[in-house]
């Protein structure tokens, strides 16, 4: 995740005066289907493909995992009552990886040679 100590900075002084449990961006509830559809609008004038909010929270999870963020810790950011839900989701991309570790393994054993 980017740290961006301006940006930082300004939601540090929107937020101190704020009681702990006030939205900051809205006020009521929002619905995946408003966001969706709002997101879709965006993408629409933006000229690039739809994508809706499971599908940021799915490469926001994915990208973690390729960054080398534990299985555990993106298990606990997501919500998932266990780890293993967070396993089998993205098993897909941990078998990926895997895979480019045994590439690693072999070039550097055969470098050893």
């Amino acid at each position: 995740m980017m740290n961006d100590p301006k940006l930082s900075t300004q939601f540090s002084r929107l937020t101190k005066s704020m009681a702990a449990d006030k939205p900051i961006f809205v006020n009521g509830r929002v619905f995946n289907s408003t966001v969706n559809s709002r997101l879709c609008t965006l993408c629409k004038k933006a000229d690039v493909p739809v994508i809706s909010l499971h599908s940021l929270r799915h490469t926001h999870a994915s990208l973690l995992i390729f960054a080398g963020v534990s299985i555990a810790s993106i298990a606990k950011r997501l919500g998932h009552s266990s780890v293993t839900t967070t396993q089998e989701t993205y098993l897909h991309i941990i078998q990926e990886l895997e895979s480019q570790d045994n590439d690693k393994i072999i070039r550097h054993l055969s470098s050893l040679l």
